[in-house]
C-alpha cells in the first residue's frame, strides 16, 4: 500500500458520488477517515484503487479510494455500509444481529390476528343491526 500520504481530514477529499452515497448511507467524513486510518483489512481493487474495510460507530464501512500523488492527498470515490441498502435497511435477515425488523413469521401471525379481529367485529356488528 502507498503509505506515504497521511490520512486525515485535510488530506482526504470526496468525489460528488462519494458525498451522495455518504448522505444516503448515513456515513460521515469522520467515519470514512477513521476506517481509512485504522482498517481491519485493505485490498487493492481495479485501476489502482484501494478498498479499506473496517468498523466505525458500529457499522461495517467499506471505503474505495485512491491517491492523488500531485497533491499528496487521498480521493474517496465511493463507500457503503456492508449488509445495508441505501436506505440503511439490512440486505439480509438470517443471522443479521443489527436488524430491528420483525421476522416474517411474526408479521404473518400478527396479520392473521388482525384479520380474525376484523371478521369477529363485522359479525358482531351485523348481528346487532
Amino acid at each position: 500500500m502507498n503509505e506515504k500520504f497521511p490520512i486525515n481530514a485535510k488530506t482526504v477529499v470526496f468525489t460528488k458520488h462519494a458525498r451522495e452515497r455518504m448522505m444516503l448511507r448515513r456515513v460521515s467524513e469522520d467515519m470514512a477517515i477513521q476506517v481509512m486510518q485504522n482498517p481491519d483489512a485493505i485490498k487493492r481493487v481495479e485501476d489502482g484503487k484501494i478498498k479499506f474495510m473496517g468498523r466505525s460507530r458500529g457499522a461495517n464501512v467499506h471505503v474505495i479510494g485512491r491517491t492523488i500523488p500531485d497533491e499528496n492527498k487521498w480521493l474517496v470515490v465511493s463507500l457503503w455500509v456492508r449488509g445495508e441498502d441505501d436506505a440503511g435497511k439490512p440486505t439480509h435477515y438470517r443471522g443479521y444481529r443489527g436488524s430491528k425488523s420483525m421476522p416474517t413469521s411474526v408479521m404473518f401471525a400478527l396479520l392473521c390476528l388482525v384479520v380474525i379481529i376484523v371478521v369477529v367485529a363485522l359479525l358482531y356488528l351485523s348481528q346487532g343491526a
